[in-house]
C-alpha cells in the first residue's frame, strides 16, 4: 500500500517550528533588553544615590560650626586725634627705644620761639569750630616752649562755664594737635606731672546734678613718646551726657 505523504503536512510543520523559534528568540531578546534597562536604571540609581549621600557628607563637613554671639565687652575706644595714640595701642619696644634715647641725649633743650598768643594763633586756626562759632584762649598757664609737652586750653567764643573746652599739645611750642578729637563741656583740671606728661580731670555733672554742684570727674594721662613721635593717652574722657 503506497504511503500516504501529505507534502502539506510537513510545510506545516517546518514553518510552525520556524514560527516557534523566532518567537523564543523575539523572547530571549525582550529579556535581555528587560535586564539591560533594569541593570542601567539600577546603575543609575546607585550612582545618584552615592553622589547625593557624597553631596550631603560635603555639606556637613564644609557647614560651619555654628557660635554664639559675641559677648560685648566693655567699649574702651575713646575720641584721639591722629596725634594722639591709646596707651594699649603703643608699641612698647618704640616706647623704650625713646625712653632710651631720651636718656642717652638727656633732657631736651630745644626750645621754641613762639610765646604762648603766637602758639595759640597758629593752633587754633587748625581746631575745627564749634558749629559756626570759634575759639578763644581760655588759660595759657601750661604752655612752656622748653617743655616736650605743654598746653594750652581753649573755650568757645563767648562761652560759659559748662561750654565745651578743648586742650591743645605742644611738643618745644610746635602745634600738635588737640588731645581729644572732640571738646567736653566744663574747663578741665591739667597739671603738669613731668617734662614729657600732663594729667587732666574732666569735670561732669551726675544725674540729677546742676552745672553748678556737678560732682564727676574722669583721669586722663597725656605723655609725649620720643621714639613714636607722639603723644599717648591713657585714662578715659567723660560720659556723653
Amino acid at each position: 500500500m503506497p504511503s500516504s505523504h501529505n507534502p502539506f503536512h510537513g510545510r506545516a510543520l517546518a514553518i510552525g517550528a520556524a514560527i516557534g523559534l523566532a518567537i523564543a528568540s523575539f523572547a530571549l531578546a525582550g529579556c535581555d533588553e528587560n535586564s539591560t534597562d533594569t541593570a542601567g536604571q539600577k546603575l543609575h540609581y546607585e550612582t545618584a544615590s552615592r553622589s547625593a549621600s557624597l553631596g550631603q557628607g560635603d555639606d556637613a563637613e564644609q557647614e560651619p560650626s555654628t557660635k554664639g554671639p559675641i559677648p560685648e565687652g566693655k567699649t574702651t575706644s575713646r575720641p584721639v586725634p591722629p596725634n594722639v595714640v591709646m596707651d594699649e595701642e603703643e608699641d612698647s619696644q618704640a616706647s623704650q627705644l625713646g625712653d632710651e634715647n631720651s636718656s642717652a641725649s638727656g633732657a631736651d633743650q630745644t626750645c621754641g620761639t613762639h610765646s604762648a598768643q603766637t602758639a595759640f594763633q597758629d593752633g587754633v586756626s587748625q581746631v575745627a569750630p564749634w558749629g559756626t562759632i570759634g575759639w578763644e584762649l581760655f588759660d595759657s598757664s601750661g604752655y612752656d616752649p622748653c617743655a616736650s609737652l605743654s598746653w594750652e586750653t581753649l573755650m568757645i567764643e563767648g562761652g560759659t562755664s559748662s561750654s565745651p573746652f578743648h586742650i591743645m599739645l605742644f611738643n618745644h611750642g610746635e602745634y600738635l594737635g588737640t588731645a581729644t578729637a572732640k571738646p567736653y563741656g566744663f574747663a578741665p583740671t591739667v597739671e603738669r606731672v613731668n617734662d614729657s606728661e600732663i594729667a587732666v580731670t574732666y569735670h561732669w555733672p551726675r544725674e540729677g546734678e546742676g552745672n553748678a554742684n556737678r560732682s564727676g570727674t574722669t583721669n586722663a594721662g597725656f605723655r609725649w613718646d620720643e621714639g613714636q613721635q607722639k603723644v599717648i593717652m591713657s585714662g578715659d574722657v567723660p560720659p556723653m551726657q
